[in-house]
């Protein structure tokens, strides 16, 4: 009788334990190359290229998305599919960036790859903007604290040409009035005193020699009281 429970409670247990769903991996992105002029596109006509992208598989994943963002507008071009490349006719002269999420059938979570950029050149090429700055610290949506009632911001500037002049910081506590904070600095890093215990927004607009000019997108980040 003893055997015949425990056989029961060994069955028992087996069946309640649950299957593990692994979450898809994300994938290795492998051309345009970050911060490439992007000159193996097929020109289509005078306004667009396409442009073929190729990543590496992911683990546990079943399907791909393939994001690319125009970097002026904000407006992300998104392709669903099941191989390891895809292509998308584009607008020439400007700057995207993208990336692949990586999607399993198995499970609605998903995996972001890294983020890259390259410029799609255009029938001007002699002077590239530059990119929009890469924001290093404060990491986004992360809470930080304050040494002295200050905090370094600290980001990266990219230009093709190698041309940067100067950058500009906006912050401020609503996302939609960013104050400007200080311009015509030299180096990708600026010190600024904040309040404790307060969420903040800021951006980063970086200009070169030509006077061409990029925005970085808004950053958040919140300090510790």
């Amino acid at each position: 009788m003893t055997k015949r429970y425990i056989l029961l409670i060994l069955l028992l247990l087996g069946a309640c334990k649950k299957e593990v769903i692994p979450d898809p991996d994300p994938v290795l992105l492998l051309s345009p190359t970050n911060n490439d002029t992007c000159n193996t596109a097929i020109l289509l006509d005078n306004q667009q290229s396409q442009v073929n992208f190729r990543w590496q598989e992911a683990l546990n994943t079943s399907e791909y998305e393939l994001v690319v963002r125009d970097l002026m507008t904000n407006v992300d071009l998104k392709k669903q599919t099941m191989r390891l490349f895809s292509s998308a006719a584009l607008e020439r002269g400007k700057q995207y960036s993208w990336w692949v999420i990586s999607k399993s059938d198995q499970t609605e979570n998903v995996s972001k790859s890294n983020v890259w950029t390259f410029y799609l050149e255009g029938i001007q090429t002699s002077s590239y903007f530059p990119f929009p700055a890469r924001f290093i610290s404060p990491e986004n949506n992360t809470q930080v604290g304050l040494i002295n009632g200050r905090i370094t911001l600290r980001w990266e500037g990219i230009d093709i040409d190698n041309d940067i002049e100067s950058y500009a910081v906006f912050l401020g506590t609503d996302s939609d009035s960013l104050e400007l904070m200080a311009e015509n600095l030299y180096s990708g890093s600026f010190q600024v005193s904040l309040n404790g215990g307060e969420t903040y927004y800021w951006r980063v607009i970086t200009k070169d020699r030509e006077g061409n000019t990029s925005k970085s997108p808004i950053g958040q980040f919140r300090t510790t009281p």
